[in-house]
C-alpha cells in the first residue's frame, strides 16, 4: 500500500467504503498496551484507598488521551504524511505519560507536559480539520477552545507541588470531558462514523482484556502454583472470558447515532468499564497470592464491569436484557462480602448465566424496549 502524500484533512463521516482500523490506529493502541499495564502496577502492590484512588485518577487522563485521537480520526482521518506527522508524536507522549505513572510523586511535571504534548497536538489536528473542512469548523473550533483551556490548566499545575497539583488536574480533566458534551448542537451535524467507532472501543476492551489475562500469569509467576492458586486463577481467567462475550455479543452500532444522549453516555460509559476491568484483573492477582483475603478487589471491579454493560443494553433499548446485567451487578456487589474461595465461583456462576441467557434469548426486534 502507497502512503497518501500530503493531503489536507477531510471529512470521512459519509463515505460508502466499508471502514476498518488503519495501521496508524492500531500502533497508536499499542503504546496503550503499556500505558494500562504501568497503571496496573500502581494497584499490584496493594489496593488500600490512596493507591486505588491514584490508580483511577492516572486512568482517565490516559484514557481520555487514547479517546480524543479515536474520535478525531473517526472524522478526519486520511492516514498521510501531515496526519501522521501530528499522531506519531502523540504516540511518544503517552509512552512518557506511561513512564511517569509508576513514580508519579516524582515525575508528575514530566506526566503533566506530556499530556499537555498529547493534547496540543490533537488541537493542531483540529484547527487543521477546522480549515480545510467547512462544515466542521464550528466543532472543530469549540473542542479546540476547550481543550486549549484544559492545557492551559495542565502546564499552569507545574508552578504548584503535589498534592495541589493534582486539584489543577481534576479541574483541567473536568473541561477536557465536559467539552465534547458542550459541543452537542455542533455534533448533531456531524455524527460519528458509526462502523469505524465501535471497533476502536472494542479494541481498547480487547487491551484491557488482555490485563486480566497478564494480571493472573503475573501472580501464577510469583506464588507456588498449588491446585488452589491454580483454581483462582481458571476462575478470573473464565470471567474475564465471560465479560468478553457479554460485551461483544452485543457490540451495537447503531448505538452511537441512536440518539445524541444515547451515544455520549454509550462512549463514556468504557471509562468505567476499562477502569474496572483493569482492576479485575489485579484483585485477581491479589487473590492468587492471597487466597485467604477479602474478596472486595474481585467483586468490586466485577460488579462495575456487569452494570456498565447494563447501562450500554439500556442505550441501545434492550430493557430487559439491561435490568438482567444491573441485577447481575448487584449480586456480584454482594458476593464480594464472601471469602475470595466462595465468590469466584459465584461471580463465575453470575457470568455463565447470562451468557447462557444471551445464548438462548431471542433476539429482540430492531428498536423493541
Amino acid at each position: 500500500m502507497t502512503i497518501r502524500q500530503w493531503q489536507p484533512p477531510r471529512l470521512r463521516l459519509f463515505e460508502d467504503a466499508h471502514r476498518r482500523a488503519t495501521w496508524l490506529e492500531l500502533l497508536y493502541d499499542l503504546v496503550f498496551v503499556v500505558a494500562v499495564a504501568e497503571l496496573a502496577s500502581v494497584i499490584a502492590e496493594g489496593t488500600d484507598p490512596g493507591r486505588v484512588l491514584t490508580f483511577a485518577g492516572l486512568f482517565v487522563p490516559v484514557w481520555w488521551a487514547w479517546a480524543g485521537y479515536v474520535f478525531y480520526a473517526n472524522r478526519f482521518d486520511t492516514d498521510d504524511v501531515s496526519h501522521r506527522l501530528l499522531a506519531l508524536p502523540q504516540i511518544l507522549a503517552v509512552a512518557t505519560m506511561a513512564a511517569s505513572v509508576g513514580d508519579i510523586e516524582q515525575r508528575s511535571g514530566l506526566f503533566a507536559v506530556s499530556y499537555a504534548v498529547a493534547r496540543v497536538l490533537l488541537i493542531a489536528a483540529y484547527l487543521r480539520a477546522g480549515r480545510h473542512v467547512p462544515e466542521a469548523r464550528a466543532l472543530a473550533t469549540r473542542y479546540a477552545t476547550g481543550f486549549t483551556v484544559s492545557v492551559v490548566i495542565w502546564l499552569a499545575s507545574l508552578a504548584v507541588d503535589p498534592p495541589q497539583r493534582y486539584a489543577f488536574w481534576a479541574v483541567a480533566l473536568v473541561i477536557d470531558l465536559v467539552t465534547p458534551l458542550l459541543a452537542r448542537r455542533h455534533q448533531g451535524r456531524l455524527p460519528p462514523q458509526s462502523e469505524h467507532l465501535p471497533e476502536r472501543f472494542g479494541l481498547f476492551v480487547v487491551i484491557v482484556l488482555g490485563e486480566v489475562i497478564a494480571a493472573v500469569v503475573i501472580g501464577l509467576k510469583g506464588h507456588e502454583v498449588t491446585p488452589g492458586a491454580l483454581l483462582i486463577a481458571l476462575a478470573g481467567v473464565a470471567i474475564a472470558m465471560g465479560f468478553w462475550w457479554l460485551y461483544f455479543g452485543h457490540l451495537d452500532e447503531s448505538v452511537v447515532l441512536r440518539t445524541q444522549v444515547a451515544g455520549q453516555v454509550w462512549v463514556y460509559s468504557h471509562l468505567p468499564l476499562s477502569l474496572g476491568l483493569v482492576a479485575f484483573g489485579i484483585g485477581i492477582e491479589h487473590a492468587i497470592t492471597h487466597p485467604s483475603g477479602t474478596s472486595g478487589s474481585v467483586g468490586v471491579p466485577a460488579a462495575l464491569v456487569l452494570a456498565v454493560l447494563g447501562l450500554q443494553h439500556l442505550c441501545s433499548r434492550d430493557r430487559r436484557a439491561g435490568a438482567i446485567r444491573l441485577t447481575a451487578a448487584a449480586l456480584t456487589l454482594a458476593a464480594s462480602l464472601l471469602p475470595v474461595v466462595a465468590a469466584l465461583p459465584v461471580i463465575l456462576l453470575i457470568a455463565a448465566a447470562q451468557v447462557a441467557y444471551d445464548l438462548l434469548r431471542p433476539r429482540p426486534a430492531e428498536g423493541a424496549a
